[in-house]
């Protein structure tokens, strides 16, 4: 049997617990080794001082498990989410990925417009603003099932359960419209971002990767197109020799 001690309910109960298994040991211990009739003499004060002895002693052990469960909590966050944007590190992206790609997705692959020139121009403090703000712009307006993950640098890697490319699309388009509506506050400026994306098709059972160089190229095209823009992956235009991780900022 695991004890699970996840809330200060959880230390009560816990607690409880463990003062009645004593209070009922206590009993039976007693009318195991003594004469009944001193047994049922000293009942009530040798079950009080059992309890007073076992409720203090089960609390302090319920809220060290509660800390160590919130430890462990927070120890797998940071395992799995990248510490400036929150989002999903490549790692945990492949593990929760894994199960959805039973059924159709669309995969989307962005990045920050210039995002270099920007760093070097105001700094890696504003860098860093501007990536976590483009983060929570796409974790705000992509669905709880739906997976965010940073990939490397301004690169980020979305995947959009149950959608097919179309739809894809239309969530990368308002993507990028959110982007270009969010200001950042860095000090006395207002700066602005834009952003590019390149979606994909994702058929139930297809291969993870694959879809995410064919994001990829499209995000290339979006990119050579103008920036601040969405493309759709499209056989046609496919630069089958562009890597990904090699877009033009």
């Amino acid at each position: 049997m695991t004890w699970r001690v996840r809330s200060r309910a959880d230390i009560r109960r816990f607690t409880a617990a463990i003062a009645m298994i004593v209070l009922l040991g206590s009993v039976g211990l007693r009318f195991a080794i003594l004469p009944p009739d001193l047994a049922l003499r000293t009942l009530i004060p040798g079950s009080a001082m059992a309890l007073m002895l076992a409720a203090p002693i089960a609390w302090f052990v319920g809220r060290r498990m509660h800390e160590i469960h919130r430890l462990g909590e927070r120890l797998e966050h940071a395992i799995n989410h990248d510490l400036l944007t929150g989002t999903h590190t490549r790692k945990a992206f492949y593990e929760r990925a894994g199960p959805i790609s039973a059924g159709a997705c669309a995969v989307i692959v962005t990045d920050i417009d210039k995002f270099k020139g920007f760093n070097d121009r105001y700094g890696h403090f504003a860098g860093d603003q501007a990536l976590r703000q483009f983060a929570a712009i796409l974790t705000a307006n992509c669905r709880d099932g739906d997976i965010v993950a940073r990939f490397g640098g301004e690169e980020f890697v979305i995947v959009l359960c149950d959608a097919g490319p179309e739809e894809g699309l239309a969530v990368a388009e308002r993507l990028a419209e959110r982007v270009r509506a969010s200001p950042i506050y860095h000090g006395a400026h207002t700066l602005r971002l834009t952003a590019s994306f390149g979606v994909a098709a994702l058929p139930p059972g297809g291969d993870m990767d694959a879809a995410i160089q064919q994001a990829d190229r499209a995000l290339y095209r979006a990119k050579h197109g103008g920036r601040n823009r969405a493309f759709l992956f499209d056989p046609r235009h496919d630069h089958a020799a562009i890597p990904m991780g090699t877009v033009a900022e």
